[in-house]
């Protein structure tokens, strides 16, 4: 478990102070996979980087397990940062040693015998499915390679926490894909907590079982992920979901619904569970005299549960609108107004 306890984070710049995070409360359960979202400068790389002390929070306290790293010794800070492996951007590999000794870089720190350090480099390299790269150059391989390397060198001292600071950032897509099946693979097999930190909302759906979402350095929602991808509260979670879910209407069909004239109103219409298999606005068009026009649609999954969302324009009398909106509301469906969706 990771607790983070106003957590705050000032850097001093000339004369100037900068607060990079302001009273930081998250908890990341065991076995998590935990996310954490924003855009650049929200002080997401602050905030991994308190939970092996790169950097030491200015006030608050970060506890990994119960234990507040801050208050340990230099030699317990050592030992505790064994049990918190890291995965980084753009790798930090040692381009002058073999993809072997880079994966077994942390165990020759920690003086373990030689036997034990091919044996354990070895399975480590099997299991992201580079064994045949051990004397390989990291020069030599792809992005993707290289951060399998980093993953292996990470997971060398068998910890129970993985921090991955913008992981995939550095990937084309087909590669992240790899990389976040491999990241859930670690995390079911090992039961290893993972805490990372992404600007990447699609990262966030598929594999995070939660998300924070950070801005200006503080914590402006947080939530299960299915909770905040089907219901975000504040405007910078909806840009970040919209980005992933594409459902913004453009400004010019808006514009031509607009001149079109005529008794409309447009609606966001989000099914769960079971009402995603229902044929519901095939129904509402029967049973009420209204003309449907659906603007967008599309059907996902969000931590193993089907998810849809569909922008509908209805046309019709005001009474047969509100009529129809009633009996999808009671069909365990949610509807908002959608015109925001046009911004």
């Amino acid at each position: 478990m990771i607790q983070f306890e106003g957590v705050t984070k000032t850097y001093q710049s000339g004369k100037q102070e900068i607060h990079a995070l302001n009273g930081i409360d998250l908890t990341v359960e065991t076995g998590e996979i935990f996310g954490v979202i924003g855009f650049s400068g929200a002080g997401k790389s602050s905030l991994i980087r308190t939970v092996n002390l790169l950097e030491r929070p200015t006030k608050g306290s970060v506890k990994i397990h119960g234990k507040d790293i801050s208050t340990l010794s230099s030699k317990e800070i050592r030992t505790t940062r064994k049990d918190i492996g890291m995965i980084f951007q753009h790798f930090n590999l040692l381009n002058s040693k073999t993809v072997f000794h880079n994966v077994a870089m942390p165990l020759i720190l920690a003086n373990t015998p030689k036997d034990k350090i091919k044996e354990q480099v070895k399975s480590l390299l099997e299991f992201v499915g580079l064994a045949d790269q051990a004397q390989k150059y990291p020069d030599q391989l792809s992005g993707g390679q290289k951060q399998r390397i980093g993953i292996a060198r990470a997971l060398a001292t068998n910890p129970s926490v993985l921090l991955c600071d913008e992981a995939t950032s550095a990937l084309d897509p087909q590669t992240t894909q790899s990389i976040l099946d491999l990241l859930r693979k670690i995390n079911r097999e090992y039961n290893i907590t993972i805490l990372l930190i992404t600007h990447e909302m699609g990262v966030i759906r598929e594999i995070c079982d939660k998300v924070a979402v950070l801005e200006a350095g503080k914590v402006i929602e947080q939530g299960s992920v299915f909770d905040v991808f089907t219901n975000p509260q504040q405007p910078t979670t909806q840009r970040f979901v919209r980005s992933v879910m594409n459902d913004e209407l453009p400004p010019a069909l808006m514009q031509q619904i607009q001149d079109a004239g005529g008794n409309h109103s447009i609606y966001r219409i989000q099914f769960h569970g079971n009402s995603v298999g229902r044929p519901l606005i095939s129904q509402v068009s029967r049973e009420f005299n209204l003309d449907l026009n659906v603007l967008f649609g599309n059907i996902t999954e969000l931590q193993g549960k089907p998810y849809g969302n569909l922008i509908v324009e209805f046309i019709g009398d005001r009474s047969e609108i509100n009529r129809a909106l009633a009996a999808i509301r009671q069909s365990d469906a949610t509807v908002e107004e959608a015109e925001n969706y046009a911004s």
